[in-house]
């Protein structure tokens, strides 16, 4: 992400082996990363998942998709 920051609410995805994987912004943690870069947490949507996976990426790792009312 170049042009602006990911907020809470937004759909990404982001390459996993040869998957794509749909996930959900669920948190903010800042500018934090090496040279300033943000980091947010996400949670993966899989529906069929008995507990959620969340994990925190800088936001350069993520393609936005959307975003999705709260």
């Amino acid at each position: 992400m170049t042009a602006h920051d990911l907020r809470p609410g937004d759909l990404v995805t982001f390459p996993f082996g040869a998957m794509t994987i749909h996930a959900r912004v669920i948190e903010d943690r800042g500018h934090l990363g090496i040279r300033g870069r943000q980091i947010v947490r996400i949670e993966v949507i899989e529906k069929d998942a008995e507990e959620p996976w969340r994990f925190e990426v800088p936001a350069e790792e993520v393609v936005l998709e959307g975003t999705s009312a709260k």
